[in-house]
């Protein structure tokens, strides 16, 4: 299995605090059988992580896995918090950001969890990120309470050509009923989905099998197959490029 959304980088964001949780983290997710994890800091105002910084930690921690024989690799990426549409196009045209794989087939983005700071040409935006032969995950969509209420604003992003990215740990209720309300209308809903773990510690460390489990049990058979497949994909385009 394949984990596109993990804070596993030790001692870089609000993820792993030292390295000995990140090779805890490592090894729940071997036992689990993930076998590639994407790590993806943040990358927002507070937490302004670029592919400079984020690229030779994915080495240390992927050398430290090996010393361990924990059976995972980590792959770059990173969680890229859009805000200001100009200064993400900005950036973006900079070659400054970490998208998954460290390639320019998929990038993970997340809003703000302020409605508020929500931008207005968010489906612009994504159609933008479309024309650069490029897809974006929306990491979370579930958990943004501006979704719920206001659906034909996650309907616009989706038509725009992004997907959805479920978190493990909503579906299974760890983030309360309604983001587990929410993710399973998305599955629901949005075909071009995937689940990650957005694991952040080792007591926000549900793994993969359980989400394919809830899907299976809930959605069928047909639909856990799909999102891993999909999952699949998007390693498939940084292995490749590799």
């Amino acid at each position: 299995m394949i984990d596109l959304h993990c804070h596993i980088l030790p001692m870089i964001d609000d993820g792993a605090a030292s390295l000995n949780e990140a090779l805890a983290m490592a090894r729940f997710c071997a036992t689990d059988g993930i076998t590639h994890i994407f790590a993806t800091p943040h990358c927002h105002k507070y937490v302004h992580l670029l592919r400079d910084t984020i690229l030779p930690h994915v080495v240390l921690l992927n050398e430290q896995l090996k010393i361990a024989n924990i059976p995972v690799t980590i792959l770059p990426g990173s969680e890229i918090q859009v805000t200001d549409t100009i200064e993400y196009r900005r950036e973006f045209e900079a070659g400054v950001y970490c998208h998954l794989g460290d390639r320019k087939d998929f990038t993970l983005l997340e809003f703000n969890w302020a409605c508020d700071q929500f931008p207005s040409d968010a489906a612009e935006l994504v159609r933008w990120i479309r024309a650069q032969n490029m897809t974006p995950i929306l990491a979370h969509p579930e958990r943004y309470d501006y979704f719920w209420k206001d659906p034909a604003k996650l309907q616009a992003l989706v038509d725009a050509g992004a997907w959805v990215q479920v978190t493990v740990d909503s579906l299974i209720g760890n983030h309360g009923p309604l983001p587990k309300v929410a993710g399973e209308a998305m599955l629901r809903k949005y075909p071009e989905a995937v689940l990650a773990t957005d694991a952040h510690n080792m007591s926000r460390c549900s793994g993969m099998s359980a989400g394919y489990a809830w899907v299976r049990e809930h959605l069928g058979p047909a639909r856990s197959d799909d999102l891993r497949i999909r999952a699949e994909s998007v390693l498939a385009s940084a292995i490749t490029a590799l």
